[in-house]
């Protein structure tokens, strides 16, 4: 940049300049007699710095104060004033080329320490690139060595589920073939019950005909010591009694030559991926073909509305089992402790068959009672949460659903 005539300096390059005679001049003013400046400083005087848009005013008016500007000169230091102020402050001869030339080298300088600067936030980019690119390579040889360490568990889990697959195959296997072994042991039970019956008729005919021999032996006994007047020797008697005995001996033989055992109930099995008392394990039970559904009413309904009263806890209950009657076909028979209880014989039809436990009796013992009376060949589920009856009827072969997971698939 050149500067060829006055005036054409910018303020900015001479803001060191006039901020120095402002500075002289506030200081001036504890002289005796006091150091006169041009009135446009006033203002400025108590400011610790010049404002960059009153530069040009103050400017004008130190350039008009030939005198003032004169003497600033004559003091201005160089470690305060630098030399482009200096040279507009003294305006010797030729001091606009001067200060054009300083403006010039500074401008150069300026941009030499720009591109000094731009060099070294460059170097410094590359350097932290370079940082970025050790750490994305350590860092890449990590994962490559976790996707590694990754794969190999991948493949130990994937050859855990072959294997747990196969145990799954095997178990349901064993269970079909339980499943079949349970059909031919009920068949075995039934001819054997069959068996029963026509022995126990045997027999019943058979001591029927003891009866009726002993009855005949008697008659003709009489008859002939009627008729002869001779009586009947005891070893006759005897005989006739010991044939009597053997007819007994044998229809008791056949009365026991068939014990059959009573069928034992076998708890449903859950499709495979159905975790029990989980929603679709209790959705499934309920849907289970002819599975008679036993509720423990109020272990369902204090758990369910604790904050209700007994009278509305039975109500909710009732509301939420009718639901699921709707929507499964579930034949549920839901148990409530007292028939004497507020409310116990309300009216409203039900779709459930509502049951109320005698005086003295639990509804628990109901419970028991109802999965013994329920034919072994019927599936039987039971909603509680009591451990007591859990105990009972799961060895008695009832399937078992917690109360919150019932609450849970009723409230759906």
């Amino acid at each position: 940049m050149a500067v060829t005539e006055r005036g054409s300096l910018e303020h900015r390059h001479l803001r060191s300049a006039i901020q120095f005679a402002v500075d002289a001049a506030a200081e001036g003013q504890k002289l005796r007699p006091p150091l006169a400046y041009p009135g446009a400083l006033k203002p400025f005087l108590k400011q610790p710095r010049v404002p960059a848009a009153d530069l040009g005013r103050l400017r004008r008016a130190i350039e008009a104060d030939a005198d003032f500007r004169r003497r600033i000169a004559s003091v201005a230091p160089p470690e305060l004033v630098d030399p482009i102020g200096i040279e507009w402050l003294r305006a010797g001869d030729g001091w606009e080329r001067r200060a054009a030339d300083l403006v010039d080298a500074a401008a150069a300088e300026a941009v030499e320490a720009d591109r000094a600067a731009s060099l070294r936030r460059s170097e410094k980019r590359r350097e932290a690139a370079e940082q970025v690119a050790a750490r994305s390579r350590a860092e890449l040889a990590a994962l490559g060595a976790r996707v590694e360490e990754l794969t190999a568990q991948n493949d130990a889990l994937r050859a855990q589920v072959a294997r747990a697959t196969g145990d799954v195959d095997a178990m349901r296997a064993l269970v079909a073939d339980a499943k079949v072994s349970v059909r031919h042991e009920n068949d075995r039970a039934e001819a054997a019950r069959t068996r029963l019956s026509s022995v126990e008729a045997e027999r019943d005919a058979a001591l029927a005909r003891a009866g009726d021999a002993e009855a005949q032996r008697d008659r003709l006994l009489a008859e002939r010591a009627e008729r002869t007047g001779v009586a009947v020797s005891g070893t006759q008697v005897d005989e006739l009694r010991r044939l009597a005995q053997t007819a007994r001996s044998v229809a008791d033989r056949l009365g026991r030559l068939v014990e059959v055992e009573p069928q034992a109930r076998v708890a449903l099995s859950l499709p495979g991926g159905l975790a029990r008392d989980s929603r679709g394990a209790t959705e499934h039970l309920l849907r289970a073909s002819g599975v008679r559904v036993l509720i423990d009413g109020y272990n369902v309904a204090k758990l369910g509305w604790p904050a209700d009263d007994l009278e509305a806890q039975r109500r909710r209950c009732l509301d939420v089992v009718d639901d699921v009657v709707r929507r499964t076909g579930a034949d549920i028979v839901v148990v409530f402790d007292g028939a004497d209880v507020t409310g116990a014989h309300a009216p409203k039809k039900r779709l459930s068959l509502v049951r109320y436990s005698e005086a003295g009796v639990s509804a628990d013992d109901v419970i028991r009672a109802e999965v013994a009376a329920t034919p072994a060949s019927r599936p039987v589920v039971v909603v509680t949460n009591d451990q007591a009856i859990r105990r009972d009827v799961g060895a008695a072969g009832a399937n078992l659903v917690h109360s919150d997971a019932f609450l849970d698939v009723a409230r759906r």
